[in-house]
């Protein structure tokens, strides 16, 4: 359950944790998060005899949820192993946890849990000879719903 309090949270201390992986693992250790967002189609309906000239708007299914998981790149195959997993048909469907810590590191404020998420794309790194930055690795995961705890 989110813990509410008058000011908002920073988003520098989270914990992304799979089936199989612990968050505590370097494996998990992403340096961003994005896409947690929740969004539902909308229908679109008039009847002939209305009296405006607008259509009403009728809630539909929900959306699948994209998220980018971003980290430096570590030398682990393991998310290249599930990707490769889905390509060869074998979908493996993962529940992912984003769990938002407090300040202080005390302990979860607010937690994400996606659904049968799958990997639709793993980015690799951009390589430059002239560069200064650190090699970083994309995963973007699509699950069937999310979830706020």
């Amino acid at each position: 359950m989110p813990v509410l309090r008058e000011i908002p949270y920073g988003s520098f201390n989270f914990l992304v944790s799979f089936e199989g992986i612990d968050a505590d693992s370097v494996q998990a250790g992403f340096s961003a998060v994005s896409g947690l967002d929740r969004s539902i189609g909308l229908l679109q309906y008039r009847a002939g005899n209305a009296r405006t000239n607008t259509p009403r708007l009728i809630p539909s299914i929900s959306k699948p949820v994209t998220v980018t998981l971003t980290r430096g790149l570590i030398g682990d195959a393991s998310l290249h192993e599930w990707i490769t997993s889905v390509i060869e048909g074998s979908a493996e469907r993962r529940t992912v946890t984003i769990e938002l810590l407090a300040e202080d590191r005390s302990g979860p404020v607010q937690v994400w849990r996606l659904e049968n998420a799958l990997p639709t794309a793993l980015e690799g790194p951009r390589l430059d000879a002239m560069g200064e930055a650190v090699a970083v690795e994309r995963l973007v995961l699509v699950a069937e719903s999310v979830v706020v705890e």
